[in-house]
């Protein structure tokens, strides 16, 4: 019967996704060493949450589109959606994602079961690792979305709850936002064995800027080899090596001040 309804959904929940192929809107390249690569389809995902239902996994799936693991769930008033998948959770597990989850739960369950529920931040215990969390009240989630990626939520007032990301940053998010309780899934594991299997994920060749003409890169042009130039550009003509790609005063400011999200 769940092999019938996963038949009949993942259809709905599914698009067709345009590659761009490193293009603008002009259709002029913009990032080069991009296009070609296997048709995808994206993954409607929900992020919002607000469901006060419990639900079970009944399907964990591939997504291309992400670095984590995806699990079909059946709700209990008969909603079907994706979830990104939380460290732990298997098919049948059961999980509950609402804003009421203390009129839900029965009492006699152990927090340690909690793991993958997605509750507001007013609701889940301090020094919690969470994720897929929200920036405001019915955004999405857009925090802590990448695989094995998570937080701590280590403190909470009448109106925000502070998180701190493995970047070192502190921020502030209003306590009602959707979390799930737990790290994400671990990444799917990529192996590139061979020059295809890079083709099929959508990344072409490298040339080297001496192999082409002047009019395509500052290094090109010439007879035979030349050699190598005294500062290395890139195609537009800025330096891209030596220099440093990280401002510090950033460095310094990520561990002294608490950096809000409305800045």
């Amino acid at each position: 019967m769940l092999n019938y309804i996963y038949k009949y959904t993942f259809k709905c929940l599914t698009k067709g996704k345009f590659s761009k192929k490193g293009r603008n809107f002009l259709g002029r390249v913009c990032t080069i060493g991009r296009g070609g690569g296997n048709k995808r389809l994206y993954r409607f995902i929900n992020f919002i949450r607000r469901i006060n239902f419990f639900g079970i996994i009944f399907k964990v799936l591939y997504d291309p589109n992400r670095t984590s693991r995806i699990c079909f769930v059946l709700f209990k008033n008969g909603l079907i959606a994706c979830l990104l998948k939380i460290e732990g959770q298997k098919r049948g597990t059961l999980l509950y994602c609402g804003i009421n989850l203390k009129e839900k739960i029965v009492t006699e369950i152990n927090f340690k079961l909690l793991n993958g529920y997605s509750l507001p931040l007013k609701e889940i215990k301090l020094f919690t690792v969470v994720s897929n969390i929200e920036k405001k009240p019915f955004q999405g989630g857009t925090l802590c979305r990448v695989g094995g990626g998570g937080c701590m939520f280590y403190g909470k007032d009448d109106s925000d709850g502070f998180l701190k990301l493995r970047s070192g940053w502190h921020i502030k998010v209003p306590i009602e936002c959707m979390a799930s309780i737990g790290k994400i899934g671990k990444k799917n594991l990529r192996i590139i064995g061979s020059a295809g299997k890079n083709r099929g994920l959508g990344f072409r060749p490298k040339v080297r800027g001496v192999a082409k003409n002047p009019c395509d890169h500052p290094h090109g042009g010439g007879n035979g080899k030349k050699a190598k130039p005294p500062v290395p550009r890139n195609a537009w003509s800025t330096v891209f090596k030596w220099e440093h790609t990280k401002k510090k005063k950033n460095e310094k400011l990520k561990r002294y001040k608490l950096k809000t999200i409305f800045e």
